[in-house]
Protein backbone atom coordinates (compact mmCIF):
# COMPACT_ATOMS: atom_id res chain seq x y z
CA UNK A 1 0.00 0.00 0.00
CA UNK A 2 1.27 3.27 -0.64
CA UNK A 3 3.39 4.88 2.21
CA UNK A 4 0.77 8.36 1.43
CA UNK A 5 -2.33 6.36 0.74
CA UNK A 6 -4.42 8.75 2.94
CA UNK A 7 -3.85 11.06 0.12
CA UNK A 8 -6.26 8.94 -2.15
CA UNK A 9 -9.44 9.34 -0.27
CA UNK A 10 -8.29 13.29 1.05
CA UNK A 11 -7.82 13.81 -2.80
CA UNK A 12 -11.44 12.03 -3.53
CA UNK A 13 -12.91 13.97 -0.64
CA UNK A 14 -11.87 17.41 -1.82
CA UNK A 15 -12.56 17.38 -5.73
CA UNK A 16 -16.07 15.43 -4.87
CA UNK A 17 -17.01 18.49 -2.59
CA UNK A 18 -15.42 21.64 -3.58
CA UNK A 19 -16.83 22.22 -6.67
CA UNK A 20 -14.16 25.50 -6.41
CA UNK A 21 -11.55 23.96 -7.16
CA UNK A 22 -12.55 22.71 -10.74
CA UNK A 23 -11.88 25.64 -13.29
CA UNK A 24 -14.33 26.77 -15.24
CA UNK A 25 -15.09 25.75 -19.17
CA UNK A 26 -17.44 24.85 -21.52
CA UNK A 27 -15.75 22.39 -23.16
CA UNK A 28 -13.12 21.07 -20.31
CA UNK A 29 -9.95 18.74 -21.53
CA UNK A 30 -8.90 15.77 -20.03
CA UNK A 31 -6.13 15.19 -22.52
CA UNK A 32 -3.07 15.18 -21.16
CA UNK A 33 0.89 13.71 -22.06
CA UNK A 34 1.73 10.57 -20.49
CA UNK A 35 5.44 11.05 -19.22
CA UNK A 36 7.41 7.86 -18.59
CA UNK A 37 6.83 6.44 -15.15
CA UNK A 38 8.75 4.31 -13.13
CA UNK A 39 6.23 2.07 -10.46
CA UNK A 40 7.85 0.90 -7.42
CA UNK A 41 5.26 -1.42 -5.16
CA UNK A 42 4.30 1.41 -2.32
CA UNK A 43 5.50 4.36 -4.08
CA UNK A 44 3.76 7.34 -5.57
CA UNK A 45 4.65 8.56 -8.70
CA UNK A 46 3.41 11.72 -11.08
CA UNK A 47 1.95 9.71 -13.50
CA UNK A 48 -0.54 7.75 -10.47
CA UNK A 49 -1.28 11.30 -9.33
CA UNK A 50 -2.16 12.47 -12.43
CA UNK A 51 -4.19 9.94 -13.19
CA UNK A 52 -6.07 9.64 -10.09
CA UNK A 53 -6.96 13.93 -10.08
CA UNK A 54 -8.17 13.21 -13.63
CA UNK A 55 -9.98 10.00 -12.71
CA UNK A 56 -11.45 12.04 -9.66
CA UNK A 57 -12.45 15.44 -11.86
CA UNK A 58 -13.93 12.81 -13.85
CA UNK A 59 -15.98 11.10 -11.73
CA UNK A 60 -17.38 15.23 -10.39
CA UNK A 61 -18.75 15.57 -14.04
CA UNK A 62 -20.31 12.09 -14.24
CA UNK A 63 -17.93 10.60 -16.73
CA UNK A 64 -17.85 7.31 -15.35
CA UNK A 65 -15.90 5.76 -18.59
CA UNK A 66 -12.92 8.36 -18.09
CA UNK A 67 -13.04 7.46 -14.42
CA UNK A 68 -12.90 3.80 -14.89
CA UNK A 69 -10.27 3.73 -17.61
CA UNK A 70 -7.86 5.80 -15.26
CA UNK A 71 -8.37 3.81 -12.11
CA UNK A 72 -8.25 0.53 -13.67
CA UNK A 73 -4.70 1.52 -15.24
CA UNK A 74 -3.55 2.76 -12.00
CA UNK A 75 -4.60 -0.36 -10.18
CA UNK A 76 -2.90 -2.58 -12.29
CA UNK A 77 0.09 -0.72 -12.65
CA UNK A 78 0.35 -0.24 -9.06
CA UNK A 79 -1.72 -3.38 -7.38
CA UNK A 80 -2.51 -0.68 -4.51
CA UNK A 81 -6.26 -2.35 -2.54
CA UNK A 82 -7.38 1.47 -2.16
CA UNK A 83 -7.03 1.91 -5.93
CA UNK A 84 -8.27 -1.13 -7.11
CA UNK A 85 -11.14 -1.41 -4.31
CA UNK A 86 -12.05 2.35 -6.13
CA UNK A 87 -12.19 0.72 -9.15
CA UNK A 88 -14.27 -1.72 -8.56
CA UNK A 89 -16.50 0.14 -6.51
CA UNK A 90 -16.87 2.88 -9.98
CA UNK A 91 -17.98 -0.10 -12.02
CA UNK A 92 -20.45 -1.44 -9.91
CA UNK A 93 -22.05 2.01 -9.33
CA UNK A 94 -22.14 2.76 -12.93
CA UNK A 95 -23.14 -0.89 -13.98
CA UNK A 96 -20.40 -1.94 -16.38
CA UNK A 97 -20.09 -5.11 -15.95
CA UNK A 98 -17.14 -5.80 -18.77
CA UNK A 99 -14.95 -3.10 -16.20
CA UNK A 100 -16.04 -4.81 -12.91
CA UNK A 101 -14.63 -7.56 -14.57
CA UNK A 102 -11.60 -6.69 -15.72
CA UNK A 103 -11.35 -4.53 -11.82
CA UNK A 104 -12.31 -8.20 -10.01
CA UNK A 105 -9.43 -9.82 -12.10
CA UNK A 106 -7.04 -7.34 -10.99
CA UNK A 107 -7.85 -7.73 -7.55
CA UNK A 108 -7.88 -11.13 -7.56
CA UNK A 109 -4.42 -10.99 -9.38
CA UNK A 110 -3.23 -8.53 -6.49
CA UNK A 111 -4.20 -10.02 -3.76
CA UNK A 112 -4.82 -13.79 -4.55
CA UNK A 113 -5.51 -14.88 -0.87
CA UNK A 114 -8.57 -12.59 -0.29
CA UNK A 115 -12.00 -14.33 -1.33
CA UNK A 116 -13.74 -11.44 -1.63
CA UNK A 117 -12.71 -10.83 -5.75
CA UNK A 118 -13.32 -14.78 -5.85
CA UNK A 119 -16.52 -14.09 -4.57
CA UNK A 120 -17.23 -11.06 -6.92
CA UNK A 121 -16.19 -13.01 -9.62
CA UNK A 122 -18.02 -16.08 -8.88
CA UNK A 123 -21.18 -14.14 -8.90
CA UNK A 124 -20.97 -12.03 -11.88
CA UNK A 125 -20.00 -15.13 -13.47
CA UNK A 126 -23.29 -17.03 -12.55
CA UNK A 127 -25.39 -13.91 -13.25
CA UNK A 128 -24.28 -14.19 -16.86
CA UNK A 129 -25.16 -17.88 -17.01
CA UNK A 130 -21.56 -18.40 -17.59
CA UNK A 131 -21.20 -21.14 -15.16
CA UNK A 132 -18.05 -23.18 -16.35
CA UNK A 133 -16.14 -19.71 -15.59
CA UNK A 134 -17.24 -19.47 -12.38
CA UNK A 135 -16.77 -22.58 -10.98
CA UNK A 136 -12.50 -22.03 -10.15
CA UNK A 137 -13.60 -18.96 -8.17
CA UNK A 138 -16.05 -20.93 -6.06
CA UNK A 139 -13.32 -23.67 -5.49
CA UNK A 140 -10.96 -20.47 -4.84
CA UNK A 141 -13.24 -18.64 -2.71
CA UNK A 142 -14.16 -21.83 -0.34
CA UNK A 143 -10.37 -22.97 0.17
CA UNK A 144 -9.79 -19.06 1.36
CA UNK A 145 -12.98 -19.18 3.87
CA UNK A 146 -15.11 -16.86 1.68
CA UNK A 147 -18.56 -16.68 3.48
CA UNK A 148 -20.01 -14.62 1.13
CA UNK A 149 -19.98 -17.99 -1.34
CA UNK A 150 -22.31 -19.75 0.63
CA UNK A 151 -24.57 -16.99 0.69
CA UNK A 152 -24.34 -16.41 -3.11
CA UNK A 153 -24.86 -19.90 -3.80
CA UNK A 154 -27.94 -20.39 -1.27
CA UNK A 155 -30.00 -17.54 -2.61
CA UNK A 156 -29.22 -18.36 -6.48
CA UNK A 157 -29.99 -22.34 -5.80
CA UNK A 158 -33.55 -22.19 -6.80
CA UNK A 159 -33.17 -19.94 -10.01
CA UNK A 160 -30.64 -22.73 -11.35
CA UNK A 161 -31.83 -25.66 -13.19
CA UNK A 162 -31.10 -29.04 -11.97
CA UNK A 163 -27.97 -29.61 -14.21
CA UNK A 164 -26.49 -26.60 -13.16
CA UNK A 165 -27.10 -27.07 -9.33
CA UNK A 166 -25.30 -30.37 -9.68
CA UNK A 167 -22.37 -28.80 -11.47
CA UNK A 168 -22.17 -26.24 -8.69
CA UNK A 169 -22.69 -28.74 -6.07
CA UNK A 170 -19.33 -30.49 -7.20
CA UNK A 171 -16.47 -27.71 -6.18
CA UNK A 172 -18.21 -27.84 -2.76
CA UNK A 173 -18.17 -31.44 -2.34
CA UNK A 174 -14.52 -31.42 -3.21
CA UNK A 175 -14.18 -28.90 -0.58
CA UNK A 176 -16.01 -30.48 1.98
CA UNK A 177 -13.56 -33.77 1.12
CA UNK A 178 -10.48 -32.06 2.87
CA UNK A 179 -12.68 -29.50 5.30
CA UNK A 180 -15.83 -32.00 6.73
CA UNK A 181 -16.49 -29.64 9.86
CA UNK A 182 -18.12 -26.61 7.97
CA UNK A 183 -21.60 -26.83 9.10
CA UNK A 184 -22.91 -23.73 6.90
CA UNK A 185 -20.91 -25.30 3.74
CA UNK A 186 -22.98 -29.06 4.63
CA UNK A 187 -26.05 -27.25 4.27
CA UNK A 188 -25.28 -25.01 0.97
CA UNK A 189 -24.23 -28.23 -0.87
CA UNK A 190 -27.86 -29.94 0.68
CA UNK A 191 -29.56 -26.86 -1.28
CA UNK A 192 -28.02 -27.41 -4.39
CA UNK A 193 -28.38 -31.13 -4.23
CA UNK A 194 -32.14 -30.43 -3.54
CA UNK A 195 -32.57 -28.41 -6.32
CA UNK A 196 -30.22 -30.94 -8.53
CA UNK A 197 -33.27 -33.56 -7.52
CA UNK A 198 -30.80 -35.37 -5.19
CA UNK A 199 -33.50 -35.60 -2.22
CA UNK A 200 -31.43 -38.30 -0.15
CA UNK A 201 -27.91 -37.13 -0.94
CA UNK A 202 -29.52 -33.72 0.33
CA UNK A 203 -30.74 -35.17 3.14
CA UNK A 204 -27.54 -36.66 4.23
CA UNK A 205 -25.68 -33.00 3.68
CA UNK A 206 -28.47 -31.70 6.40
CA UNK A 207 -28.31 -34.31 8.61
CA UNK A 208 -24.22 -33.68 8.46
CA UNK A 209 -25.03 -30.04 8.96
CA UNK A 210 -26.36 -30.66 12.13
CA UNK A 211 -23.90 -32.93 13.29
CA UNK A 212 -21.56 -30.41 13.18
CA UNK A 213 -23.99 -27.65 14.93
CA UNK A 214 -27.10 -29.41 16.39
CA UNK A 215 -28.69 -26.13 16.96
CA UNK A 216 -28.33 -24.85 13.34
CA UNK A 217 -31.81 -23.78 12.89
CA UNK A 218 -31.38 -22.77 9.32
CA UNK A 219 -30.25 -26.18 8.68
CA UNK A 220 -33.19 -27.97 10.59
CA UNK A 221 -35.76 -25.51 8.82
CA UNK A 222 -34.01 -26.70 5.28
CA UNK A 223 -34.01 -31.03 6.32
CA UNK A 224 -38.12 -30.05 7.71
CA UNK A 225 -38.94 -28.45 4.19
CA UNK A 226 -37.58 -31.21 1.97
CA UNK A 227 -39.03 -34.19 4.05
CA UNK A 228 -42.30 -32.56 3.69
CA UNK A 229 -41.25 -32.30 -0.34
CA UNK A 230 -40.48 -35.79 -0.17
CA UNK A 231 -43.68 -36.83 1.65
CA UNK A 232 -42.36 -37.60 5.15
CA UNK A 233 -44.69 -34.86 6.71
CA UNK A 234 -44.66 -37.13 10.03
CA UNK A 235 -40.69 -35.81 10.30
CA UNK A 236 -41.41 -32.46 8.94
CA UNK A 237 -43.82 -31.99 11.48
CA UNK A 238 -41.68 -33.68 14.58
CA UNK A 239 -38.94 -31.17 13.50
CA UNK A 240 -40.87 -27.92 13.56
CA UNK A 241 -42.98 -29.13 16.52
CA UNK A 242 -39.06 -28.81 18.11
CA UNK A 243 -38.76 -25.38 17.17
CA UNK A 244 -41.67 -23.97 17.57
CA UNK A 245 -41.21 -25.04 21.49
CA UNK A 246 -38.50 -22.85 21.51
CA UNK A 247 -39.36 -20.05 19.02
CA UNK A 248 -43.26 -19.84 19.25
CA UNK A 249 -43.39 -16.64 17.40
CA UNK A 250 -41.39 -17.56 14.55
CA UNK A 251 -43.83 -16.84 11.17
CA UNK A 252 -41.14 -18.76 8.94
CA UNK A 253 -41.87 -22.20 11.08
CA UNK A 254 -45.43 -21.68 11.22
CA UNK A 255 -45.57 -21.02 7.60
CA UNK A 256 -43.60 -24.44 7.14
CA UNK A 257 -45.84 -26.17 9.39
CA UNK A 258 -49.34 -24.89 8.27
CA UNK A 259 -47.77 -26.29 4.45
CA UNK A 260 -46.59 -29.71 5.84
CA UNK A 261 -50.46 -29.73 7.70
CA UNK A 262 -51.75 -29.68 4.36
CA UNK A 263 -49.29 -31.76 2.81
CA UNK A 264 -50.09 -34.40 5.62
CA UNK A 265 -53.72 -33.99 4.81
CA UNK A 266 -54.59 -32.65 7.69
CA UNK A 267 -56.38 -29.12 6.92
CA UNK A 268 -57.98 -28.43 9.99
CA UNK A 269 -55.34 -28.24 11.88
CA UNK A 270 -53.80 -26.24 9.04
CA UNK A 271 -56.53 -23.73 8.87
CA UNK A 272 -56.56 -23.19 13.02
CA UNK A 273 -52.77 -22.48 12.89
CA UNK A 274 -53.27 -20.06 9.66
CA UNK A 275 -56.03 -18.06 11.65
CA UNK A 276 -53.48 -18.07 14.57
CA UNK A 277 -51.11 -16.54 12.58
CA UNK A 278 -53.72 -13.95 11.03
CA UNK A 279 -54.71 -12.87 14.65
CA UNK A 280 -50.65 -12.63 15.51
CA UNK A 281 -49.82 -10.46 12.65
CA UNK A 282 -52.64 -8.52 12.57
CA UNK A 283 -50.94 -5.92 10.05
CA UNK A 284 -49.55 -8.11 7.84
CA UNK A 285 -52.05 -8.19 4.35
CA UNK A 286 -49.62 -10.42 2.23
CA UNK A 287 -49.57 -12.91 4.92
CA UNK A 288 -52.92 -12.93 4.64
CA UNK A 289 -53.29 -13.38 0.89
CA UNK A 290 -50.26 -16.08 1.66
CA UNK A 291 -52.31 -18.78 3.96
CA UNK A 292 -55.90 -17.33 1.79
CA UNK A 293 -54.24 -18.85 -1.37
CA UNK A 294 -52.22 -22.02 0.14
CA UNK A 295 -55.91 -22.49 1.88
CA UNK A 296 -56.87 -22.34 -1.92
CA UNK A 297 -54.23 -24.58 -3.31
CA UNK A 298 -55.57 -27.35 -1.05
CA UNK A 299 -59.07 -26.97 -2.17
CA UNK A 300 -60.50 -25.45 1.38
CA UNK A 301 -63.11 -23.19 -0.58
CA UNK A 302 -64.99 -21.62 2.35
CA UNK A 303 -62.17 -21.26 4.26
CA UNK A 304 -59.94 -19.59 1.68
CA UNK A 305 -63.11 -17.43 1.00
CA UNK A 306 -63.27 -16.04 4.62
CA UNK A 307 -59.68 -14.92 4.57
CA UNK A 308 -60.03 -13.51 1.14
CA UNK A 309 -62.87 -11.96 2.36
CA UNK A 310 -61.02 -10.51 5.52
CA UNK A 311 -58.31 -9.28 3.30
CA UNK A 312 -60.40 -7.04 1.33
CA UNK A 313 -62.27 -6.06 4.83
CA UNK A 314 -59.42 -4.60 6.07
CA UNK A 315 -57.29 -3.56 3.06
CA UNK A 316 -57.23 -1.29 -0.33
CA UNK A 317 -55.71 -4.19 -2.66
CA UNK A 318 -58.10 -5.25 -4.87
CA UNK A 319 -56.56 -8.72 -6.17
CA UNK A 320 -57.79 -10.47 -3.49
CA UNK A 321 -60.79 -10.48 -5.50
CA UNK A 322 -59.44 -12.27 -8.31
CA UNK A 323 -59.25 -15.31 -5.84
CA UNK A 324 -62.84 -14.92 -4.69
CA UNK A 325 -63.86 -15.36 -8.45
CA UNK A 326 -62.05 -18.15 -8.91
CA UNK A 327 -63.77 -19.65 -5.70
CA UNK A 328 -67.64 -18.52 -7.27
CA UNK A 329 -66.57 -20.29 -10.05
CA UNK A 330 -65.61 -23.59 -9.03
CA UNK A 331 -69.00 -23.60 -6.76
CA UNK A 332 -71.07 -23.17 -9.74
CA UNK A 333 -72.02 -19.28 -8.81
CA UNK A 334 -71.46 -17.52 -12.17
CA UNK A 335 -72.83 -13.94 -11.42
CA UNK A 336 -70.74 -14.05 -8.35
CA UNK A 337 -67.98 -14.66 -9.81
CA UNK A 338 -68.44 -12.43 -12.47
CA UNK A 339 -68.97 -9.44 -10.05
CA UNK A 340 -65.89 -10.44 -8.27
CA UNK A 341 -63.50 -10.71 -11.15
CA UNK A 342 -64.78 -7.34 -12.42
CA UNK A 343 -63.71 -5.58 -9.17
CA UNK A 344 -59.95 -6.65 -9.66
CA UNK A 345 -58.23 -3.08 -10.71
CA UNK A 346 -54.41 -3.71 -9.85
CA UNK A 347 -52.20 -6.82 -9.40
CA UNK A 348 -50.56 -9.57 -12.32
CA UNK A 349 -54.02 -10.79 -12.65
CA UNK A 350 -56.16 -8.00 -14.43
CA UNK A 351 -56.38 -9.04 -17.93
CA UNK A 352 -56.79 -12.88 -16.58
CA UNK A 353 -59.97 -11.31 -14.73
CA UNK A 354 -61.49 -9.80 -17.62
CA UNK A 355 -60.38 -12.76 -19.86
CA UNK A 356 -62.41 -15.21 -17.11
CA UNK A 357 -65.16 -13.06 -16.39
CA UNK A 358 -66.07 -12.59 -20.43
CA UNK A 359 -66.05 -16.50 -20.73
CA UNK A 360 -68.41 -16.32 -17.97
CA UNK A 361 -71.29 -14.05 -20.43
CA UNK A 362 -72.07 -16.84 -22.44
CA UNK A 363 -74.97 -15.40 -24.03
CA UNK A 364 -75.82 -13.31 -26.81
CA UNK A 365 -77.99 -10.95 -24.05
CA UNK A 366 -74.56 -10.41 -22.84
CA UNK A 367 -72.65 -8.77 -25.63
CA UNK A 368 -73.72 -5.09 -24.04
CA UNK A 369 -72.80 -6.25 -20.68
CA UNK A 370 -69.34 -7.08 -21.93
CA UNK A 371 -68.60 -4.37 -23.85
CA UNK A 372 -68.91 -1.83 -21.11
CA UNK A 373 -67.01 -3.78 -18.85
CA UNK A 374 -64.18 -3.73 -21.35
CA UNK A 375 -64.75 0.09 -22.04
CA UNK A 376 -64.30 0.66 -18.43
CA UNK A 377 -61.29 -1.76 -18.47
CA UNK A 378 -59.79 0.06 -21.18
CA UNK A 379 -60.20 3.59 -19.06
CA UNK A 380 -58.61 1.94 -16.20
CA UNK A 381 -55.92 0.35 -17.37
CA UNK A 382 -54.84 2.65 -20.97
CA UNK A 383 -51.89 -0.40 -21.27
CA UNK A 384 -54.01 -3.25 -21.69
CA UNK A 385 -56.45 -2.01 -24.02
CA UNK A 386 -55.08 -3.76 -27.04
CA UNK A 387 -55.58 -7.05 -25.14
CA UNK A 388 -59.04 -5.95 -24.22
CA UNK A 389 -59.75 -5.02 -27.84
CA UNK A 390 -58.90 -8.58 -28.60
CA UNK A 391 -60.92 -10.32 -25.88
CA UNK A 392 -63.77 -8.60 -27.03
CA UNK A 393 -63.00 -9.50 -30.75
CA UNK A 394 -62.64 -13.22 -30.07
CA UNK A 395 -65.94 -13.46 -27.93
CA UNK A 396 -68.02 -12.16 -30.95
CA UNK A 397 -66.05 -14.13 -32.98
CA UNK A 398 -67.26 -17.43 -31.00
CA UNK A 399 -70.68 -16.14 -30.71
CA UNK A 400 -71.08 -16.10 -34.43
CA UNK A 401 -70.59 -12.34 -34.86
CA UNK A 402 -67.28 -12.35 -37.46
CA UNK A 403 -68.44 -9.06 -39.07
CA UNK A 404 -68.79 -7.45 -35.69
CA UNK A 405 -65.07 -8.95 -34.35
CA UNK A 406 -63.50 -7.81 -37.81
CA UNK A 407 -64.85 -4.01 -37.22
CA UNK A 408 -63.65 -4.05 -33.93
CA UNK A 409 -60.34 -5.12 -34.74
CA UNK A 410 -60.14 -2.42 -37.53
CA UNK A 411 -61.23 0.25 -35.04
CA UNK A 412 -58.08 -1.39 -32.69
CA UNK A 413 -55.46 -1.09 -35.88
CA UNK A 414 -56.37 2.16 -36.48
CA UNK A 415 -55.48 3.37 -32.92
CA UNK A 416 -52.72 0.94 -32.06
CA UNK A 417 -51.18 0.34 -35.56
CA UNK A 418 -48.30 -1.01 -33.84
CA UNK A 419 -49.51 -4.05 -32.41
CA UNK A 420 -49.00 -7.33 -33.39
CA UNK A 421 -51.44 -9.07 -31.50
CA UNK A 422 -53.96 -7.00 -33.28
CA UNK A 423 -53.29 -7.61 -36.57
CA UNK A 424 -52.61 -11.15 -35.90
CA UNK A 425 -56.30 -12.32 -34.53
CA UNK A 426 -57.22 -9.60 -37.93
CA UNK A 427 -55.34 -12.15 -40.07
CA UNK A 428 -56.57 -15.16 -38.25
CA UNK A 429 -60.07 -14.35 -38.72
CA UNK A 430 -60.46 -12.64 -42.19
CA UNK A 431 -62.36 -14.61 -44.68
CA UNK A 432 -61.32 -15.96 -47.79
CA UNK A 433 -62.36 -13.10 -49.66
CA UNK A 434 -60.09 -10.69 -47.01
CA UNK A 435 -56.96 -12.51 -47.74
CA UNK A 436 -54.98 -9.64 -49.07
CA UNK A 437 -55.73 -7.46 -45.78
CA UNK A 438 -54.44 -10.77 -44.08
CA UNK A 439 -51.51 -11.17 -45.44
CA UNK A 440 -51.01 -7.57 -45.52
CA UNK A 441 -51.17 -8.00 -41.07
CA UNK A 442 -48.74 -10.80 -41.65
CA UNK A 443 -45.98 -9.29 -43.63
CA UNK A 444 -46.11 -6.54 -41.19
CA UNK A 445 -45.98 -8.98 -37.72
CA UNK A 446 -43.16 -10.56 -40.04
CA UNK A 447 -41.45 -7.27 -41.17
CA UNK A 448 -41.27 -6.54 -37.20
CA UNK A 449 -40.47 -10.02 -35.68
CA UNK A 450 -38.63 -12.05 -38.39
CA UNK A 451 -38.55 -14.88 -35.72
CA UNK A 452 -42.14 -14.74 -34.93
CA UNK A 453 -42.65 -18.70 -35.52
CA UNK A 454 -46.31 -18.75 -34.71
CA UNK A 455 -47.15 -15.86 -37.41
CA UNK A 456 -44.81 -17.54 -39.86
CA UNK A 457 -47.00 -20.66 -39.63
CA UNK A 458 -49.95 -18.67 -39.38
CA UNK A 459 -49.45 -17.09 -43.26
CA UNK A 460 -48.03 -19.87 -44.29
CA UNK A 461 -51.14 -22.33 -43.57
CA UNK A 462 -53.67 -19.19 -44.93
CA UNK A 463 -51.79 -19.21 -47.92
CA UNK A 464 -52.08 -23.24 -48.32
CA UNK A 465 -55.75 -23.24 -47.72
CA UNK A 466 -56.77 -19.84 -49.65
CA UNK A 467 -54.21 -19.66 -52.53
CA UNK A 468 -52.17 -22.32 -54.34
CA UNK A 469 -49.16 -20.59 -53.60
CA UNK A 470 -47.59 -23.64 -51.62
CA UNK A 471 -43.81 -23.18 -52.15
CA UNK A 472 -43.91 -19.95 -51.10
CA UNK A 473 -45.77 -21.18 -47.83
CA UNK A 474 -43.22 -24.22 -47.80
CA UNK A 475 -40.89 -21.88 -47.05
CA UNK A 476 -42.33 -19.80 -44.40
CA UNK A 477 -43.55 -22.86 -42.60
CA UNK A 478 -40.03 -24.46 -43.36
CA UNK A 479 -38.61 -21.36 -41.63
CA UNK A 480 -41.24 -21.65 -38.40
CA UNK A 481 -40.46 -25.45 -37.68
CA UNK A 482 -37.23 -24.59 -37.66
CA UNK A 483 -37.80 -22.04 -34.62
CA UNK A 484 -40.06 -24.13 -33.14
CA UNK A 485 -39.58 -27.98 -33.94
CA UNK A 486 -41.97 -29.78 -31.75
CA UNK A 487 -45.26 -27.20 -32.13
CA UNK A 488 -47.88 -29.10 -33.24
CA UNK A 489 -49.75 -26.52 -35.31
CA UNK A 490 -46.56 -25.84 -37.39
CA UNK A 491 -45.99 -29.87 -37.78
CA UNK A 492 -49.67 -29.68 -38.83
CA UNK A 493 -49.26 -27.29 -41.35
CA UNK A 494 -45.96 -28.10 -42.76
CA UNK A 495 -47.44 -31.80 -43.48
CA UNK A 496 -50.24 -30.38 -45.45
CA UNK A 497 -48.15 -28.63 -47.41
CA UNK A 498 -46.02 -31.30 -48.32
CA UNK A 499 -49.55 -33.14 -49.10
CA UNK A 500 -50.47 -29.90 -51.72
CA UNK A 501 -46.77 -30.59 -53.07
CA UNK A 502 -47.60 -34.07 -53.65
CA UNK A 503 -44.73 -34.94 -51.11
CA UNK A 504 -46.79 -37.42 -49.75
CA UNK A 505 -44.32 -39.43 -47.87
CA UNK A 506 -42.72 -36.66 -45.92
CA UNK A 507 -46.83 -35.45 -45.41
CA UNK A 508 -47.88 -38.51 -43.68
CA UNK A 509 -44.67 -38.45 -41.06
CA UNK A 510 -45.22 -34.59 -39.92
CA UNK A 511 -48.47 -35.31 -39.31
CA UNK A 512 -48.52 -38.71 -37.55
CA UNK A 513 -45.99 -36.54 -35.41
CA UNK A 514 -48.46 -33.51 -35.12
CA UNK A 515 -51.16 -35.91 -34.48
CA UNK A 516 -49.03 -37.67 -31.55
CA UNK A 517 -48.41 -34.48 -30.09
CA UNK A 518 -52.12 -32.82 -30.56
CA UNK A 519 -55.01 -35.21 -30.83
CA UNK A 520 -57.52 -32.82 -33.17
CA UNK A 521 -59.97 -33.92 -35.32
CA UNK A 522 -58.23 -31.02 -37.81
CA UNK A 523 -54.80 -32.62 -37.84
CA UNK A 524 -56.66 -36.45 -37.69
CA UNK A 525 -58.50 -34.97 -41.07
CA UNK A 526 -55.26 -33.80 -42.92
CA UNK A 527 -53.55 -37.13 -41.85
CA UNK A 528 -56.84 -39.44 -43.21
CA UNK A 529 -56.47 -37.74 -46.39
CA UNK A 530 -53.05 -38.12 -46.66
CA UNK A 531 -52.95 -41.86 -46.05
CA UNK A 532 -56.30 -42.12 -47.95
CA UNK A 533 -53.99 -40.59 -51.31
CA UNK A 534 -51.44 -43.22 -50.85
CA UNK A 535 -54.45 -45.67 -51.34
CA UNK A 536 -53.45 -46.89 -47.12
CA UNK A 537 -57.55 -47.42 -47.31
CA UNK A 538 -57.73 -49.85 -43.86
CA UNK A 539 -55.47 -47.34 -42.31
CA UNK A 540 -57.17 -44.35 -43.39
CA UNK A 541 -60.57 -46.02 -42.30
CA UNK A 542 -59.91 -47.03 -39.29
CA UNK A 543 -58.66 -43.34 -38.38
CA UNK A 544 -61.57 -41.62 -39.78
CA UNK A 545 -63.55 -44.21 -37.58
CA UNK A 546 -62.00 -43.47 -34.91
CA UNK A 547 -62.45 -39.65 -35.46
CA UNK A 548 -66.52 -39.71 -35.48
CA UNK A 549 -67.05 -41.44 -32.69
CA UNK A 550 -64.09 -39.68 -30.34
CA UNK A 551 -65.22 -36.30 -32.38
CA UNK A 552 -68.51 -36.62 -33.34
CA UNK A 553 -70.19 -33.97 -35.66
CA UNK A 554 -67.14 -31.70 -36.15
CA UNK A 555 -67.15 -30.10 -39.35
CA UNK A 556 -63.39 -31.02 -40.55
CA UNK A 557 -64.50 -34.92 -40.69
Amino acid sequence: MFKNAFFIASLSVALLSGCSVVPKSSEPSLDYPSPPAQYTKGELNGETVFDILVAEMAGHQRRFDIALDKYLKQADLTGDPEIIRRATRIAQFSKDQASLEEAARIWAKHESDSPEPQELLAGLYIHQGRFDDAIPYITQALNQQGRQILFLLNTQARAMSPEVAQQFAAPVQQHLAASANEPDTWMTLGILQRQARQNEAALASFNQALRYKPSFTEASVQKADLLRDMGKTQQSLAILDQLLKKDPDNKQLSLLKIQSLYKADRPKPAVKLSQTLIENQADDEQLHLYLALLALDYNQLDDSQKMLRDVVRHGTNTAPFFYLGLIAEQQDRNEDAIRQYLKVSEGKNVLQAYTRAAALMDTDDDQERLTLALEEGINQHPSLAPDLIQLQADWLRQHGRLSDAIHILNQGIELYPEDLGLRYMRGMILPQEQFPLAETDFKFIIDQDPDNAMALNAYGYTLVIYTNRYEEAYQLLDRAIKLKPEEPAIIDSLGWVLYKLNRLDEAEAYLKKAFALYRDPEVGSHLVTVLAAQNKWPEAKALFTALQSEFPGDPHL
